[in-house]
């Protein structure tokens, strides 16, 4: 008998053994990103011949192996990304065009997720808070 011990989060990720796996789609599942707590994500190839798999979350041959056709790009960090603040090993920064009503979190580990601030507040770095804007500076 054997036992997949890997859970399908979404078409684009599974979770193996404490680590997140997201097949690269821009080359047809040839390459995948690893992510994992403590670490930088990381972009690693599958032998040659083979795709990664999101639904068995391991390199296997193209005929059984299923690739999302749109699945994002990896995430690389950006070089100069502007004014943040940090708290509790989180980095905020605000998001531009939003007027600071959405700011970004990121972790070393794990890339921006987009979040808002409630109705009429904006993301103050001061504070890293959402905040009056009459208290708030906004960046961008």
């Amino acid at each position: 008998m054997h036992i997949l011990y890997n859970i399908l989060v979404d078409e684009c990720t599974c979770f193996e053994k404490g680590n997140y796996y997201s097949p690269v789609s821009s080359d047809d599942c040839r390459s995948f990103t690893q992510r994992t707590a403590f670490l930088p994500a990381e972009t690693l190839k599958c032998p040659y011949g083979l795709q990664f798999d999101v639904q068995t979350c391991v390199c296997n041959y193209p005929k059984d192996t299923v690739c999302p056709k749109y699945c994002p790009a990896p995430y690389t960090p950006t070089p100069n990304p502007g004014p943040s603040c940090s708290e509790n090993g989180n980095t905020y920064r605000q998001v531009p065009g939003t007027h600071c009503q959405k700011f970004t979190q990121e972790t070393a580990t794990l890339p921006p997720q987009v979040h808002s601030c409630p109705y009429g507040l904006k993301f103050d770095l001061k504070t890293c808070v959402c905040n009056y804007p009459k208290d708030t500076i906004c960046h961008v």
